[in-house]
């Protein structure tokens, strides 16, 4: 059985209890900070799958790190707050429950590939930017790779993102600072 062939079993073999999870969090939300019962339910299913869970982690307390193997680490983050008054209007939901599924598909495997698999839940992105606050405490230092997944009408690996712009800016001349350096 090929890698592929073993990640695709295992993702097939927990769809049922996925798309529960994914419905559980949406008839449930809960915002930014305030995960607790969706971080408890996410990182017990990576507990029941095999990963070594730290909850709370990098001082948010409904962050969580889910980790399996050794080698490069390969981060996938699992979004889960809601919107005020929305709910998961953005498919946190399914974000989440996308990234403990491929967490446990890939795990199948990591040993064999030589990685390590961390799983990381990701708080408060709706309102308050979680995963500023994880960088900032180091959740990414080690990762060779981070990703997560998002709901859309299509399969894009890199979106064309329209709520950002990116612009390519050359300064000449002198650098100087009104008051410093003038």
């Amino acid at each position: 059985m090929t890698h592929k062939d073993s990640t695709r079993t295992s993702v097939d073999g927990q769809l049922e209890r996925l798309i529960e999870i994914s419905r559980t969090m949406y008839e449930h939300p809960e915002v930014g900070y305030q995960e607790r019962a969706t971080s408890k339910v996410l990182a017990d299913y990576l507990v029941e799958n095999g990963f070594e869970v730290e909850r709370p982690a990098y001082g948010l307390e409904t962050a969580f790190v889910a980790t399996v193997g050794s080698g490069p680490e390969v981060v996938i983050c699992a979004e889960m707050d809601a919107l005020p008054g929305v709910g998961h209007a953005c498919g946190h939901n399914i974000i989440a429950a996308a990234a403990i599924g491929a967490g446990v598909a890939l795990a199948a495997v990591a040993r064999d590939l030589g990685v390590q698999v961390t799983v990381l839940g990701t708080p408060a992105e709706e309102a308050f930017g979680g995963k500023v606050d994880l960088i900032n405490a180091g959740a990414f230092d080690n990762a060779s790779v981070a990703m997560m997944v998002h709901p859309s009408i299509q399969d894009v690996v890199d979106p064309n993102i329209i709520a950002v712009a990116h612009w390519e800016v050359e300064y000449r001349g002198k650098t100087a600072h009104a008051s410093a350096y003038p």
